[in-house]
């Protein structure tokens, strides 16, 4: 990497759009390849780099939250030598893009000229190839384009026709300010380069005077969607819980967009950098633990869900009637069906926590609306999901996908004790807990809401059985727990897991167990006193630092104290939410997707993974969970 002003990657985010650039707001993709303004999973802004007078600037202190932020910036000077400039760059990404205001101020005693310049340069690059996972894409048919247009606004676009198929990314960027400014294409127009240009604005000032010049950049796809409405003010600087409460909700709704292809709802993406779209499992868990603090969210994100529901068999997509979506994208690899995850069904677990989310509902009308698509996905859980064949929902590992279809994905995510990995179809244990909780709510529904007593009764059969079956499979006699799942040939996996957490929140397990479940959850190879390890530190697999073999997950742990709090447990739920709340507070109160497993005895802190994501949608509504159940133990 060559070294920038401000090098490391520093993150704006909100209404799906993100900016990755430098501390000071510069992006260099070229030397930073993860830089760049992104919009609907591309990157629309390649350059975007700010010079005065070609000095080099440097950051004199910043402002920041977690879509904007006002830098001081400086030239670069000797020891012992003043400059007569100062800059304030207040940049600020939404729903509809970049809004930037450069303010430029004389600080000497006398008349001074400076030109203040912008390099622009975008390669519309969708970000799988970014994040690369070693695939490469043919893409040179794809056409660039740049033009100044009547208004003297730049205009970026970028086309790309595959099979019928086309794809369309542009934007438009406007200048204005005291002076006027003027846009020079520095590269020709033509449909192999990269299109770039600079905004030139000559400046005077006089002693003491400033200017401010304004940009806006927009992107070209379509109308304008409403903006999410946020639900209170961003992030707190108290302490404890209320700190951890106000800068997680500042965190969660910095993630809140317009859902793709649906514009008139507003979904949770998932995360940061490269999760800023519907997600089923992500957005339903995340919208569930914060319905109480963000009322209206979950109805948006299952009527989303409702509307992108599998129609049709697609090995490719893994795709099946009445199943509910793993993930939507609506970039050029995506659109063009160069990868499979346009839409992509691949989870064994969106379809059941659906009809959880759709029975929290309470609007009589939406759930009139939705009993199709709740009658369709419990038609996907006693058919191609396996329930009533194999008697548990179960996945084929996807080779051109996902191996694993539960929330651990990792190819090594489930294994057994001694190392071995997991084969054949996988039954997981959470998405038993989860297809049993599923059953139960909506037979609730088909009685109250839609009234179908007949299959009110033929549900709670189901959902009876399925709790038998689960207690003469999953349990592991020796450990007195639950296996992580059931291989191919229905061996009972026996790693101990935080898995076995989320069926204290399914309630799936009785009384007993679950009391058994949430004390061995909180010895020591288990709980780090900053949270719930992912696995054991006893077996084989376990590295502190891997992504789902130790690490601790917040909204893995937090799912664990719920549904310790909903059997009773309440000192063992206070425990857990403590230790959340104290790993928070070491992260600024803004929790990542997770972080290392090691104990506090190991190291006074947690240790933070490198490549989490943050803000992310599960972590910040668990640490919102965190400080609403400390409330609720702790009076």
């Amino acid at each position: 990497m060559s070294a920038v002003s401000g090098s490391q990657v520093s993150t704006l985010v909100g209404g799906g759009v993100m900016m990755r650039s430098t501390s000071i707001g510069d992006v260099h993709a070229t030397d930073v390849p993860t830089h760049g303004l992104f919009i609907s999973d591309t990157r629309v802004l390649s350059g975007w780099r700010l010079r005065v007078n070609d000095a080099p600037l440097q950051s004199g202190g910043a402002v920041e939250s977690p879509g904007s932020r006002d830098v001081a910036l400086i030239p670069v000077t000797g020891r012992n030598e003043t400059a007569d400039l100062f800059v304030v760059r207040a940049q600020s990404v939404d729903q509809y893009g970049l809004t930037e205001a450069i303010r430029v101020r004389n600080v000497g005693s006398e008349t001074s000229d400076f030109t203040v310049t912008l390099d622009i340069e975008a390669d519309f690059t969708d970000q799988f190839a970014i994040r690369s996972d070693g695939r490469t894409f043919d893409l040179s048919d794809g056409v660039a384009s740049q033009a100044i247009d009547a208004s003297g606004a730049l205009v970026l676009g970028y086309r790309h026709e595959r099979d019928g198929v086309s794809f369309e990314s542009g934007i438009r960027v406007e200048a204005s300010g005291a002076a006027p400014a003027e846009f020079r294409m520095t590269t020709a127009n033509e449909p192999s380069a990269v299109p770039s240009s600079t905004l030139v604005w000559p400046v005077r000032l006089s002693a003491g005077a400033e200017t401010v010049l304004d940009i806006r950049v927009t992107s070209r796809q379509g109308a304008p969607s409403p903006a999410p409405a946020t639900g209170e003010p961003g992030a707190s600087s108290a302490s404890g819980a209320q700190g951890l409460r106000g800068t997680a909700m500042a965190d969660f709704e910095a993630l809140l967009m317009p859902c793709p292809g649906e514009p008139d709802l507003v979904i949770p993406a998932a995360g940061v950098p490269w999760f800023l779209t519907l997600f089923g499992r992500d957005s339903l868990i995340s919208s569930m633990l914060v319905d109480e603090e963000r009322p209206g969210l979950l109805a948006d994100v299952v009527r989303a869900l409702a509307r992108t529901q599998g129609t049709t068999e697609s090995h490719r997509r893994v795709e099946e009637p009445g199943k509910i979506l793993h993930e939507l994208r609506s970039s050029e690899l995506a659109t063009l069906d160069y990868i499979p995850y346009g839409r992509y069904y691949g989870s064994a677990d969106s379809t059941p926590l659906f009809l959880i989310a759709a029975a929290r509902l309470t609007d009589v009308e939406l759930l009139r609306e939705l009993e199709p698509s709740a009658r369709a996905a419990v038609a996907w859980l006693r058919g191609p999901g396996g329930l009533d064949e194999t008697g548990f929902i179960r996945y084929t590992p996807d080779p051109n996908g996902l191996l694993h279809q539960g929330w651990k994905d990792s190819f090594d995510a489930i294994s057994w004790a001694d190392g071995r990995l997991a084969e054949g179809t996988i039954a997981l244990s959470e998405v038993q807990g989860y297809a049993w909780r599923a059953l139960v709510d909506t037979a609730r529904l088909a009685r109250n809401s839609w009234n179908d007593a007949g299959w009110a009764d033929e549900l709670e059969a189901a959902a009876d059985a399925l709790r038998v079956r689960f207690r003469e499979h999953f349990w592991l006699d020796g450990e007195d727990f639950p296996a992580i799942a059931l291989d191919g040939s229905n061996s009972a996996v026996d790693s101990i897991a935080s898995n076995a957490g989320h069926l204290l929140w399914s309630g799936i397990l009785s009384q007993r167990d679950a009391e058994r479940v949430a004390r061995r959850l909180l010895e020591s190879d288990m709980f780090t006193g900053w949270g719930i390890r992912t696995l054991s530190s006893t077996a084989a697999l376990y590295h502190p630092l891997s992504y789902h073999n130790g690490s601790v997950w917040p909204h893995d742990t937090m799912l664990a104290a719920v549904g310790m709090l909903d059997h009773g447990l309440t000192a063992e739920a206070g425990v857990v939410a403590r230790a959340i709340e104290g790993a928070a507070g070491h992260f600024g109160y803004h929790l990542p997707e997770l972080f290392g497993g090691f104990s506090t005895e190991e190291f006074p802190q947690p240790v933070r993974y490198a490549h989490a994501a943050a803000p992310q949608a599960w972590a910040a509504a668990a640490a919102i969970t965190a400080a609403r159940v400390l409330r609720s133990v702790e009076g």
